[in-house]
């Protein structure tokens, strides 16, 4: 009897499934790296977000309590006083600071005004801050009433 021919793949058809196959696995890699920089890059902006959130919020508490405020665009240092405590915000290039807590995110102030004026230095009502190099378009403006006591004291000259 004679040997017969076992059914079989030929090298070329092996080599062929098996670049096939490569081919496919490096495009499910290929996606599953863009899909991974997606996710850090939405992680990235929800983490920058949750700051400033919590930024505006503190700075929104900090200039409706009874303090004094007051501004210095040179040194970009705001001061918030009262008889209980003083609160100052530095704002620096890549940082800013609230006392000792370190927001780490480039928060810059843009125009401070007192009773709707713009001004450069000294006693304010309101604040517009930017932090468009984080999140773009990303403005915050906060503002307090004045209460009859720092219009006595204006006047009275203190």
């Amino acid at each position: 009897m004679g040997a017969g021919k076992l059914k079989s793949f030929t090298l070329a058809e092996l080599i062929v499934v098996m670049i096939i196959t490569a081919i496919v696995v490096g495009m499910a890699f290929s996606v599953l790296r863009i899909v991974q920089k997606q996710i850090h890059t939405i992680q990235n902006n929800f983490e920058k977000t949750s700051t400033l959130v919590l930024f505006e919020q503190k700075l929104w508490q900090d200039f409706n309590e009874p303090h004094t405020i007051s501004y210095d665009k040179d040194r970009q240092v705001l001061t918030m006083m009262s008889e209980i405590d003083t609160i100052t915000y530095s704002f620096q290039e890549k940082f800013s600071l609230r006392n000792r807590d370190t927001i780490k995110l480039k928060i810059t102030p843009d125009k401070a005004f007192f009773r709707g004026k713009e001004i450069k230095s000294g006693p304010i009502d309101a604040l517009s801050v930017v932090a468009e190099t984080e999140l773009p378009d990303y403005r915050i403006f906060v503002s307090k009433k004045n209460d009859l006591t720092l219009f006595m004291n204006q006047e009275d000259g203190l």
